[in-house]
């Protein structure tokens, strides 16, 4: 049935001065899903072939040990008319009209604010910038280049550029051109134009070109080749996530597309189809053929292959006139796993990585065989691919290569963080793990313990004076301790051992800083060979810098060198403070960590009344909200906002341990968290805090029509479950593309990458998790006549998935459209009367990361600060 739907007016309000009245879709009563034992639908699949399959949707992953419901359990789904795969049903598209007709109607008033707002956001913005230049050598021994991209004011995307290094000499970028940011007139078209950053520059994608007359573009991966001649490239055209791949010689500019085998009907004007793919590129160590990895019907990463792109005369091979298909190295068929291709630090190795929430398993391929190695050189790439270690139920592990060694970061024996252990390359299985020792104390440095997280490494092997005596090599390690993230230099050496040679630690530094809440971690390294690591390092009221450490002397704080410092145009940062402190839950015994970030007029303002105050969370995949700089903060906390993030349980501030309290059957701590933060907020609690310099500005500071409160994506179903448990607790809330649908999207394995989620969430067509999930679902359990604040629900029609950057890997899942459109129609069913507007603002041509031109994203977070302020009275 059609949604039916009574128009407002324009301008706010109507022509008789009334408010506008949202759209009313048709509600189906009786319409619902079943979860449980009784088949789903089935799906529809065609072979190479073109012999259709039809077989039924997975309702639980091969290995889970839980009972399906038996008999199937009702989910009630009165706008399941909203979920349209083709996104083509004009009913569907009418009621999403509709809905953004009635948001620009009821925030009509606001069109001054966001267009003040936009121009804040613009002057606190270097609009013309470059990123640091990072130095990247040539395998063949030819030219290295520094690599770095441009931003021109007025241009919504960057430049790629490249410049050569001038002598093997200088190791650090050079001092960029004085005049760089200056426009100059090109005398021979009388086009202006920005002069080199540094001498010999080329721009070898110029991305602005690329998007014109495109209403989306994402580049995904730039792969450079070892030889520094070609680059391979990624781009996302429709914000589906879905790729297509190319290269380009930089000497000549020729450009080719990546075309897909055996496209028969589906082959275009220009010839085979473009090949699809998940949108990582590798190359080998010749520079003449690309690994790249496709994805199921489920938008499942999947399958490894390798194809050659370059004859033995350096002329591109077209799939017409190649004998032979792409060559399948890998393919991982446990929907549970999603398949992940890299390259190591060195270039030596490809990694392919098949990873779930809970498990994993690592194949590596030698990309620079000795000659010793070379036994057979018909033998294909698949048959030198190596397994490292089995997949194990509950084992997580993930490598890194130095010196013949891998280098194993595993949570192996129910630890839980990761631990650093070693082994020699080509010895397969977890029984070869050791633990790397400190030679002084022969503890482990890293131990998988509570105390202290181990997130990644990265190794350099720079060049000495072989008269000095010098480590085997250096790791960069990051991970967490006392709850904040921490870079660690680690020297590492050799040690016989009474049967072979193992891996100490003979130094472990800490990098320290004078503040005592900020994010830190690796910044754009590109060569393993230099003396230096570069770190990224910024704080809740500090810009972004990026600063190489010298290796060999971490600590010596006279040897750092500042590549570049973030400028923030107006930014005073003594007019600012921040703070980190700890509430205390309601179990007792649990404190959370809450940043906050002020305008320092704040505290002469505690006794005039309460303070606007808006507050952040996700919490979910182990992603941690570090306690980071944002320049498009800067309008509400000169609005005298205080903006406070929440490190709730199920993110990844305390290690995993703090992820793994709430996810499957504890997931409620999440929600609990931020709703005991909030009550700290508004004074509600007597709950104990700390913080470093004494009692916390935050306890007590507003109220709840002061108070507001958001999250994106899974932090959506923060903020929906949050709202439920306690809606008067706050004035407005900001849903971005949120995942409120929970338990109807779990049972559904034909929404891509739902499968992989059940080590998440859990399967709600199981008995075990039924009823825990079906009791938070934010569609579920909107409370009926509830006063429930201003929301402002955002969405993307092409949406295809939710990112966000989790423990172990990133962890994808998807979020439709119909998400957000029935959790707007949902809350307005529900909710009293008197409760402020639910305001459905759906994007009908970009994906889940919003705009990818930055000023249209700068558009939409104007929006969306208005409608905070205007509620919180700061309009």
């Amino acid at each position: 049935m059609s949604p039916q739907r009574i128009d407002g007016g324009g301008g706010g309000v109507t022509d008789d001065n009334t408010a506008p009245t949202p759209p009313i879709p048709f509600r189906d009563e009786t319409s619902f899903l079943l979860a449980g034992e009784e088949l789903l639908p089935s799906t529809t699949s065609k072979t190479e072939d073109d012999t259709t399959i039809t077989s039924p949707l997975l309702r639980q992953s091969i290995s889970s040990p839980h009972p399906l419901l038996s008999p199937p359990r009702q989910i009630p789904n009165p706008y399941g008319w909203m979920r349209d795969e083709s996104r083509t049903n004009t009913t569907v598209l009418d009621h999403l009209h509709a809905e953004n007709e009635y948001g620009q109607q009821v925030t009509a008033h606001l069109d001054g604010l966001r267009e003040d707002l936009y121009q804040e956001f613009l002057d606190t913005i270097q609009q013309t910038d470059y990123t640091t230049p990072a130095l990247k050598p040539s395998v063949e021994g030819g030219t290295s280049y520094w690599y770095y991209a441009r931003f021109e004011e007025g241009e919504s995307y960057p430049r790629y550029c490249r410049a050569p290094q001038i002598s093997a000499d200088d190791l650090y970028p050079p001092p960029v051109n004085e005049e760089w940011d200056q426009k100059i007139m090109n005398n021979s078209n009388n086009e202006t134009s920005f002069p080199p950053l540094l001498p010999n520059e080329e721009v070898y994608l110029d991305v602005p070109a690329m998007a014109r007359n495109k209403t989306y573009l994402a580049v995904g991966t730039i792969a450079i080749s070892p030889n520094n001649k070609y680059v391979a490239y990624s781009l996302d055209e429709k914000g589906g996530e879905t790729c297509q791949l190319y290269v380009k010689h930089f000497e000549t500019g020729k450009e080719w597309v990546l075309r897909s085998y055996g496209s028969g009907s589906n082959a275009t004007d220009e010839g085979p189809e473009p090949l699809e793919c998940d949108g990582g590129v590798i190359w080998n160590d010749e520079s003449n053929a690309l690994f790249f990895v496709t994805m199921d019907d489920t938008h499942r990463p999947y399958k490894l292959y390798r194809r050659q792109v370059f004859d033995s005369d350096g002329q591109w091979i077209d799939v017409e006139n190649q004998e032979e298909d792409d060559e399948l190295l890998l393919e991982e068929s446990d929907e549970l796993f999603t398949l992940l291709v890299s390259k190591t630090f060195d270039g030596k190795y490809l990694i392919a990585r098949s990873l779930s929430k809970e498990s994993s398993e690592v194949h590596y391929l030698d990309l620079r065989p000795s000659v010793g190695d070379e036994k057979d050189k018909t033998e294909t790439a698949s048959n030198k691919l190596v397994c490292i270690a089995k997949r194990q139920p509950k084992v997580l592990y993930r490598v890194t290569h130095c010196q013949g060694y891998w280098l194993v970061q595993t949570n192996m024996g129910g630890l839980p963080n990761l631990s650093l252990k070693a082994c020699h390359v080509g010895e397969e299985g977890m029984s070869n793990w050791k633990d790397v020792v400190s030679s002084e104390t022969d503890t482990p440095v890293f131990d998988g313990g509570h105390e202290r997280s181990l997130d990644g490494v990265t190794i350099f092997n720079p060049a000495t004076d072989d008269e000095s005596p010098s480590p085997l090599a250096y790791a960069a390690v990051y991970g967490r301790e006392e709850g904040m993230p921490r870079v660690w230099v680690l020297e590492l050496n050799e040690a016989e051992s009474a049967t072979a040679k193992d891996l100490t630690v003979s130094r472990l530094t800490r990098l320290e800083f004078d503040e005592t809440a900020y994010d830190v971690g690796l910044g754009s390294n590109r060569d393993p060979s230099l003396p230096y690591v570069v770190i990224s390092y910024d704080s809740l009221v500090t810009p972004p810098s990026h600063i190489a450490i010298p290796l060999s002397n971490p600590v010596n704080l006279d040897a750092r060198r500042v590549l570049k410092e973030k400028e923030v145009p107006g930014y005073d940062k003594e007019s600012y403070a921040c703070e980190r402190t700890m509430v205390m839950s309601r179990d007792g015994k649990t404190e959370i960590p809450v940043s906050l970030v002020y305008h320092r007029d704040v505290l002469l303002e505690r006794g005039n009344g309460a303070i606007p105050t808006h507050l952040y969370g996700y919490g979910s995949y182990g992603a941690s909200i570090e306690a980071s700089f944002r320049a498009t903060r800067l309008p509400l906390l000169k609005r005298k906002v205080v903006y406070a993030l929440a490190h709730v349980r199920g993110g990844g501030e305390n290690g995993r341990p703090w992820y793994d309290e709430a996810k499957y059957l504890t997931k409620k701590n999440t929600f609990n968290d931020f709703v005991d933060i909030a009550r700290w907020l508004v004074g509600d609690e007597a709950g104990d805090d700390s913080s470093a310099d004494g009692p916390s500005i935050g306890k007590g500071i507003t109220t709840p029509n002061k108070l507001s409160c958001e999250g994106r994506s899974a932090g959506g179903l923060l903020i929906g479950a949050s709202l439920n448990q306690q809606p008067e607790l706050f004035s407005a809330a900001i849903f971005g593309v949120p995942f409120v649908d929970v338990c109807a999207t779990m049972i559904d394995a034909s929404i891509p990458l739902t499968v992989a989620e059940w080590e998440e969430w859990g399967n709600p067509n199981e008995e075990r998790y039924f009823d825990y999930m079906m009791s938070y679902c934010p569609m579920q359990n909107v409370q009926n006549g509830a006063v429930y604040p201003s929301c402002l629900i955002t969405g993307g029609l092409h949406d295809p998935r939710v990112q966000a950057s989790a423990f172990f890997e990133f962890n994808k899942f998807d979020v439709h459209y119909w998400e957000p459109a029935k959790f707007a129609s949902e809350l307005r069913h529900r909710a009293s009367s008197e409760s402020g507007p639910v305001v459905l603002k759906m994007d009908m041509d970009s994906g889940h990361f919003s705009a990818s031109d930055r000023y249209k994203y700068l558009r939409e977070l104007a929006f969306e600060y208005a409608f905070l302020l205007d509620t919180l009275g700061h309009s």
